[in-house]
């Protein structure tokens, strides 16, 4: 399923929903009303769109212990502390008064091995936390301890062109570091896009085209020690 409906509307950007509105504000008021009330926890899986290639990571709001505790279970490499975004799935949960982990990772129409993995064994992790499997039922430990990113900044494309980076995904980066360089068909123009701090990059734009604005990385500006 689509997250888009046939009239171009995101049903992740029409929650509660309502049942004689859009058929996406219909579908969203469905899950509302007939799903969520039965649901004492949920995991909602994203990845990245329009190109961009996420790490993964698991979003949370700030300052909720228990949401801080099941993200630490998750096992995820980033923590990643963000607001809840209006008329959102994982809003209307927590206004419903329903915890949720928001997993992000990959980018759409890719498939990914080791995103993939992390999700499933991350939810497997969560599932045995809440006593949800068999007490026999075996789930992996994390590989790494998550790094928690408290804020962040999105770098944008100074130029258009033809875009190439040169720093892997989940990096942790210097000040002034290059992180890719945009250029010409021609070979005439190369602008050489550079870290603005120090940070770990989560995000990155993996279009060969990009155009002046484009988000291109995703670093982080502060974790928490």
């Amino acid at each position: 399923m689509d997250r888009l409906f046939p009239d171009g509307r995101d049903l992740n950007r029409s929650f509660p929903g309502s049942a004689n509105g859009s058929l996406a504000s219909r579908v969203a008021h469905f899950v509302m009303t007939e799903l969520v009330p039965h649901v004492d926890f949920a995991m909602d899986f994203h990845t990245g769109g329009a190109g961009r290639f996420n790490a993964a990571q698991i979003r949370i709001v700030r300052d909720n212990e228990r949401l801080t505790e099941l993200a630490h279970v998750f096992g995820a490499p980033f923590i990643f502390y963000s607001q809840n975004l209006n008329k959102s799935y994982r809003n209307a949960c927590d206004k419903a008064g329903i915890p949720m982990l928001l997993f992000e990772g990959g980018k759409s129409f890719n498939i990914d091995n080791n995103i993939t993995n992390t999700g499933v064994n991350g939810a497997k992790r969560v599932l045995h936390h809440l006593g949800m499997l068999r007490s026999k039922f075996k789930v992996s430990r994390p590989k790494v301890s998550a790094v928690i990113i408290k804020d962040s900044k999105w770098l944008r494309a100074k130029y258009s062109g033809m875009f190439k980076a040169t720093i892997s995904i989940n990096s942790k980066v210097t000040k002034g570091q290059v992180l890719g360089n945009i250029t010409d068909p021609y070979g005439s123009f190369n602008y050489f896009v550079k870290a603005p701090n120090a940070g770990y990059i989560f995000n990155v734009n993996e279009s060969p085209i990009i155009y002046q604005g484009d988000a291109i990385f995703h670093i982080s500006t502060e974790i928490e020690s």
